[in-house]
């Protein structure tokens, strides 16, 4: 009997000391693993640390709200509030995706560095229904930020717009072919790295997988690095200034012996690039799709002048290009007032430019007969003497009625 208790006690104290990794990989149900939030409610998730199973996930919710134009730039975020990093996130537009997410990274095979995220705040769809999926081994707090007039979407917008009506002659300034050039320079140094990386490689088919992977933690690693650049500018501030400074210094190099395109097809490409950039930042200023559409086709008439306004004048010249009315013609004081006009403008941009310092005066001077008259209209005499114009006066009558007399015995004759 006391053999029989001994072996009973022994089989219960094996139980209790396996009852950990016999319940280890199961998952602790919640209570409630799908809640949908509200602006300005607080949500708290408590894990009990004494627990000997993993915490499950939870999917907070975020419905939306109608589209209208009192909040086209409205934004929504999610803000977590914790004190530890021992939490994954999984974003979606739906629990069954984010679920999908979820069981995706448990799976023994699967390798994805984007799948989940540790971020404090995120930005969700404020127009459509989004979901955030939280596992957590720890106590955090969660809310719904509402921003219903976000500066940042105004601020994208109006600099969008700008640099669309701007982008021709930014494309023609040296100034902003040297800024552009070293922003690429410094971006770039990475494609440099793997290009001479390839040069030690035997194989291709090794290239191209290096390239592939390569390029996909690259990308991890530079959205990891926007996420921490304060951090990074604090505690390795002397690599970045000694990067920026040679990086920055072999770019300028390279610019200035190029120097700036030159060529008009080549500046017509450079704005081009920048007008579709612009219009990026104009689609991407609103999360209402249809208005952002819509200031996108604003501002592309807007800069080719396709208003309506525009477009009437455009069909009112048309039709008295094609249909021209009956001109009239001028009266004979009408021609000697716009002669007149004409002659007098004629004269002082003449002054003007024996003025300037583009009029070679003595060469000038030297080709004259009357170099005292021309210097003396220069000064502002009038341009004709008295004694011509009286001989042009006398000349002009005298064929002015030289033509009334034939115009009479013209009609004297026809009349006989």
């Amino acid at each position: 009997m006391i053999t029989i208790d001994r072996r009973l006690a022994a089989g219960v104290l094996l139980l209790v000391c396996l009852l950990p990794f016999l319940c280890h990989g199961k998952e602790a149900e919640p209570q409630k693993d799908l809640m949908f939030l509200e602006p300005g409610r607080l949500v708290s998730y408590t894990y009990d640390e004494w627990s000997i199973t993993r915490p499950g996930l939870i999917v907070y919710c975020y419905p939306g709200q109608q589209e209208s134009l009192l909040n086209a730039f409205c934004t929504v975020s999610i803000r977590m509030h914790c004190d530890h990093d021992n939490y994954n996130q999984y974003l979606g537009s739906s629990p069954a995706e984010v679920k999908k997410h979820y069981k995706a990274e448990q799976s023994l095979f699967s390798f994805n560095v984007f799948a989940s995220r540790k971020r404090r705040q995120v930005e969700l769809e404020p127009f459509n229904q989004s979901c955030l999926g939280v596992v957590s081994s720890g106590k955090y707090d969660i809310e719904v930020l509402l921003n219903r007039f976000d500066l940042w979407r105004v601020g994208l917008l109006v600099l969008g717009v700008l640099l669309f009506f701007i982008a021709l002659p930014m494309s023609q300034n040296p100034l902003f072919y040297y800024t552009g050039g070293i922003l690429i320079g410094l971006t770039s140094f990475a494609l440099a790295l793997v290009y001479m990386f390839s040069k030690m490689m035997p194989y291709r088919p090794l290239m191209l997988g290096v390239m592939v992977g390569g390029w996909t933690l690259g990308f991890y690693g530079m959205q990891m690095m926007y996420e921490n650049l304060r951090l990074i500018f604090v505690l390795y501030q002397h690599y970045v200034f000694w990067y920026l400074a040679i990086v920055g210094s072999i770019s300028f190099f390279v610019c200035y012996r190029l120097g700036p395109p030159k060529d008009r097809r080549s500046k017509r490409v450079i704005q081009w690039t920048l007008q579709l950039i612009a219009l990026t930042m104009v689609f991407f200023s609103s999360y209402q799709r249809q208005l952002s559409t819509g200031f996108v086709l604003i501002v592309i008439g807007a800069y080719y002048h396709a208003t309506p306004l525009n477009a009437l004048r455009w069909v009112r010249n048309r039709f008295r290009s094609r249909y021209p009315g009956k001109r009239r013609l001028l009266t004979v004081e009408e021609f000697e007032e716009q002669g007149r006009i004409e002659t007098d403008r004629a004269l002082k941009d003449l002054r003007e430019y024996c003025r300037s310092p583009e009029c070679k005066q003595w060469t000038t001077m030297m080709r004259l007969r009357d170099p005292v008259r021309f210097a003396s209209f220069v000064e502002g005499s009038p341009h004709v003497m008295e004694e011509e114009c009286f001989e042009y006066d006398t000349v002009h009558s005298s064929i002015s009625n030289d033509d009334s007399d034939e115009v009479v015995e013209l009609t004297e004759g026809e009349e006989d």
